[in-house]
């Protein structure tokens, strides 16, 4: 990389960093030391870990507290807002395409409870059971995520997808319906996206 590169990318790094500070909620240094720990991350393979890195200066319990409050809560007056600051400042790190369309993909994965007597909206999930004669249930809740999927690069090798949304599937909706009103609440920053990737 050039010197003008490599200022251009840090500039762009820094804005796309303030973007995330100001979207979060509560806890934005700790998740931010948090984000330095697990990029710069070699050895870690827990959490605890983590919390050992030189760039995360908190202790674990900070750690745990930041990544249970990071999320602004649906009474919060800026909630909208605060959500759309954290989508645009997630899908920047989109890479860019080379068609003229950008590829997003929407799941819905099972996460089964079975023994959480107490969890609120549990229901009946499509779990595949490796057992013959089983059915393929289980009980607990359902999450759609939306993705967005990068081009294959030259080598050959498939780029990660960018989770950009996830959310718990109340029991009485549909999975591919909570993934369109995933798509429809970003729509706004969807647009800007593929203007911007574009």
């Amino acid at each position: 990389m050039t010197k003008n590169e490599t200022a251009t990318s840090v500039e762009e790094f820094l804005v796309w960093r303030s973007n995330l500070f100001q979207g979060l909620k509560a806890r934005k240094e700790t998740i931010i030391e948090l984000l330095d720990a697990l990029s710069s991350n070699q050895q870690a393979h827990s959490v605890v870990e983590l919390s050992l890195n030189p760039l995360f200066r908190r202790d674990y319990n900070s750690l745990y507290r930041g990544i249970q409050e990071f999320l602004p809560t649906q009474t919060d007056p800026n909630y909208e807002q605060r959500i759309e600051t954290l989508f645009s400042a997630v899908s920047r790190t989109i890479p860019p395409t080379s068609k003229h369309y950008n590829l997003f993909g929407i799941d819905t994965t099972p996460c089964p409870r079975r023994f959480a007597e107490t969890l609120a909206d549990k229901t009946f999930i499509h779990y595949p059971n490796p057992i013959k004669g089983n059915k393929p249930i289980n009980i607990g809740h359902c999450y759609s995520v939306v993705c967005a999927l990068p081009d294959q690069i030259d080598t050959e090798k498939v780029p990660w997808a960018v989770p950009l949304s996830g959310e718990r599937v109340p029991s009485k909706h549909k999975g591919v319906n909570q993934g369109n009103q995933q798509l429809k609440k970003s729509g706004k920053v969807l647009y800007f996206l593929i203007n911007y990737l574009s």
